[in-house]
């Protein structure tokens, strides 16, 4: 899904940002015609259970999708996800990739990813947040004032 602020953050915890993974991945457009794009991965400790993901078309701008950490990861061990994002582990001309469709607002897009580099990096989010404590981290009474003051703020 396109992204989306979340509203909960990390409980105490200084917002300490990881690398961000920067790739050039393949959009296939039909099996035989591809087009380079520039994918950057952002992952927080202040929001343990996403990664963002930024996608610079050649066209200019940056279009955002918040993912679930999760889900990417299961993606490049079987396939994962339903409905706006689907991934799914291939081979791709001798080398290890992962399969990214993205749906939203009538469109589509398939990204092949390197699957060794993704791993690699969602690897490193696991050290600094181990799988399983993400709620841990949550700070949620600031969570739940966020939604009240939302729904105070809507007609």
């Amino acid at each position: 899904m396109p992204h989306e602020k979340p509203g909960l953050s990390a409980r105490g915890r200084s917002d300490h940002r990881m690398r961000p993974l920067r790739l050039r991945v393949d959009r296939i457009l039909c099996p035989s015609s591809r087009t380079p794009l520039e994918v950057e991965f952002h992952y927080t400790e202040a929001d343990p259970l996403v990664v963002l993901m930024e996608l610079h078309p050649p066209e200019g701008g940056v279009v955002p999708w918040t993912l679930s950490r999760d889900l990417l990861f299961d993606g490049t061990e079987e396939p994962s996800g339903m409905g706006d994002v689907r991934l799914w582990p291939s081979l791709a001309r001798g080398r290890r990739v992962v399969h990214m469709r993205l749906e939203g607002h009538d469109r589509s897009c398939l990204l092949q990813i390197d699957r060794g580099q993704l791993e690699k990096w969602l690897l490193e989010t696991f050290d600094r947040v181990h799988p399983g404590t993400e709620f841990s981290w949550m700070d949620w009474d600031a969570g739940v004032a966020a939604l009240v003051e939302g729904k105070r703020n809507q007609p």
